[in-house]
């Protein structure tokens, strides 16, 4: 019995363990990714009534800075410069699928311009990615920043569960600037 303890409890902990994250096969990224952001934007005091700029297609917004925050978010460290080169490398840019008549009042651009936008609040996605710093988990960088200046960073985790993709909680990073 002794023996066949430790078996089984590693036979337990194997078919329970979290399975490697995927990447998201998307043509667009979906609108509830958007609709989740909004609710958290809402929930730190963003009026119903601004008026929030979107860039129509994800950025290569991921840098060295952000991975770390992410990283550090999961109390894990780790060489952020060259990862955040290659996903932005890798990563193809995918259009966004905007809703209007939610609680946000999405106005689609298609990019970010510091003259245009100085006093607007502008959204910028990057294209999902699998988190480097924990299992299980993929997900977007959000950078929201009036006319791009005083960026607030945000992780937009996600996880496909047979054959469904779930949002989890958007989470702001400590990460104020670029």
């Amino acid at each position: 019995m002794k023996r066949l303890l430790p078996a089984l409890l590693l036979l337990a902990a194997c078919a329970t363990a979290v399975p490697p994250a995927k990447m998201p096969e998307w043509t667009e990224v979906p609108a509830p990714i958007l609709n989740a952001f909004c609710s958290r934007v809402r929930s730190e005091g963003v009026s119903r009534e601004s008026q929030i700029s979107v860039v129509k297609t994800t950025q290569p917004i991921v840098t060295a800075s952000s991975l770390r925050s992410l990283g550090e978010s999961y109390f894990k460290i780790g060489d952020t410069v060259m990862l955040a080169e290659a996903l932005n490398a890798a990563l193809k840019p995918l259009p966004l699928s905007i809703t209007q008549g939610g609680s946000c009042a999405w106005k689609p651009i298609d990019h970010l311009d510091t003259r245009r936008d100085h006093e607007v609040l502008v959204v910028e996605l990057s294209a999902p990615f699998v988190n480097p710093f924990v299992r299980g988990e993929s997900g977007l960088f959000a950078r929201m920043s009036a006319g791009g200046q005083g960026s607030q960073w945000y992780w937009i985790p996600i996880a496909e569960r047979n054959g469904q993709w779930a949002i989890g909680r958007v989470t702001p990073l400590e990460l104020h600037e670029e």
